[in-house]
């Protein structure tokens, strides 16, 4: 079995990943680097990077936007970068009830935000978390229970039945 295959095999969900710890509820007035730059943050405060690393994480992911916003439409952005800051994928969620102007693919304010970090050789893992994550939005409904959700432990729940779906 290739090492992209076993690697597949084993690749965790959003619901898995995800630092419920890290729920940030963002203010309405910050831009995109602020947003980034605050959920960073989020999982310093959840032990899971270092603050000495927020600033290059930060800028890794705001070269990832130059490239092509990660805002993808139904109020939902999803910035990212493969990172050495961590030795495991982390995912954290801000929330804004008002929406941020996140540059969107589709023109509309984002609500739901996901900062997803992935180790540099867990390539494939990170492509198929973005694939899988590409896949729940699309279901009935999914888009409008995440921009209700108000706790993290609401937020894995509902991350969690939309995968099994």
């Amino acid at each position: 079995m290739g090492a992209a295959r076993k690697e597949l095999m084993t690749a965790p969900r959003m619901s898995q990943v995800m630092v419920a710890k890290a729920f940030t509820r963002l203010p309405p007035e910050a831009d995109k680097r602020a947003v980034v730059g605050r959920l960073a943050e989020s999982l310093v405060a959840a032990g899971r990077i270092d603050a000495k690393d927020v600033t290059a994480i930060v800028d890794d992911v705001m070269k990832r936007e130059a490239v092509g916003s990660t805002g993808i439409g139904h109020g939902i952005g999803i910035p990212h970068c493969r990172t050495g800051s961590v030795s495991g994928v982390l995912c954290a969620f801000g929330h804004s009830s008002e929406g941020i102007d996140f540059d969107s693919l589709d023109g509309e304010p984002v609500y739901s935000v996901f900062l997803l970090l992935t180790p540099p050789d867990q390539k494939e893992q990170h492509l198929h978390l973005m694939r899988s994550f590409a896949s729940q939005i699309r279901k009935e409904n999914f888009c409008e229970f995440l921009h209700q959700v108000a706790a993290p432990e609401a937020l894995v729940e509902l991350l969690a039945e939309f995968e099994g779906r």
